[in-house]
């Protein structure tokens, strides 16, 4: 079951994306869409499996998740809109869903995908990890992208925001703990910023109360300790990341000649 290549848009935001990019292209092929990738730099093959499959690119420099994903929106060739992370994989039983939605579907109505995740290719089945919906369907004409969420980018609509039925997608987000980590340090330093940004209100306890809190609710109260050592080094992380958010926004304020 397909759509026509003039009915919807499926994007691809990319850097350094060619572990996984193949097999979520070849997910998504059999919908007949066409393909948009923007790239902010690849070295690797990104580029190369691109042109391998014929697909557009722009290549553009990294403002931002937020601006980077509006800036795609706006560069596609039509309305609808399917947005996808390289890691992703689009399930085989999701496609017929997202061709009625495009078919006739309220435009008004954006679409949340639930994602079943993988930690270096172990399912995760409890934890915060198990409870992530993202918004990705949606028709472009009423809502956006805000430029300034430089990290936790949103699709902000006009209308409801609907779940669609099942797993729609898997996401092989970390091959590694050390890949994990990396990550962790990026979205901290960037999640810090944003909150100094925006100036929160900071007291000396919030990194170590948001630290003890994640990791409560991440690995006792969601369950993530039945997912062993995977399930503990996603809570452990996830507390990490919150405490260094708030210590790094706290070390921002402190110096910040303002």
């Amino acid at each position: 079951m397909a759509v026509a290549a003039n009915a919807l848009s499926i994007i691809y935001i990319t850097r350094d994306a060619e572990r996984l990019l193949r097999a979520s292209l070849d997910s998504v092929a059999p919908l007949g869409a066409d393909i948009l990738l923007v790239d902010s730099g690849s070295t690797d093959g990104t580029l190369t499996i691109a042109a391998e499959r014929g697909i557009k690119v722009i290549q553009r420099p990294w403002p931002g998740f937020g601006a980077q994903r509006q800036f795609a929106v706006e560069s596609a060739a039509n309305d609808w809109i399917l947005m996808l992370d390289a890691d992703e994989i689009l399930r085989d039983q999701a496609r017929s869903a997202i061709v009625d939605v495009v078919r006739s579907s309220d435009p008004h109505v954006a679409y949340a995908l639930r994602r079943y995740n993988y930690l270096h290719g172990k399912a995760i089945r409890h934890g915060d990890w198990s409870r992530d919906y993202v918004v990705r369907l949606f028709n472009r004409r009423y809502g956006h992208y805000r430029p300034e969420d430089t990290v936790h980018e949103s699709w902000y609509g006009q209308g409801e925001v609907r779940r669609m039925q099942g797993y729609i997608l898997d996401h092989h987000s970390f091959p590694s703990y050390a890949d994990m980590l990396g990550k962790l340090r990026l979205y901290a330093t960037l999640n810090a910023q944003q909150v100094h940004q925006r100036d929160k209100v900071l007291y000396s306890y919030m990194p170590m109360a948001h630290a003890l809190a994640a990791f409560w609710r991440g690995y006792f109260w969601r369950l993530g300790f039945l997912d062993g050592v995977e399930g503990a080094a996603i809570a452990w992380t996830t507390a990490l990341g919150a405490f260094m958010k708030y210590a790094m926004a706290l070390e921002l304020r402190d110096h910040d000649p303002q």
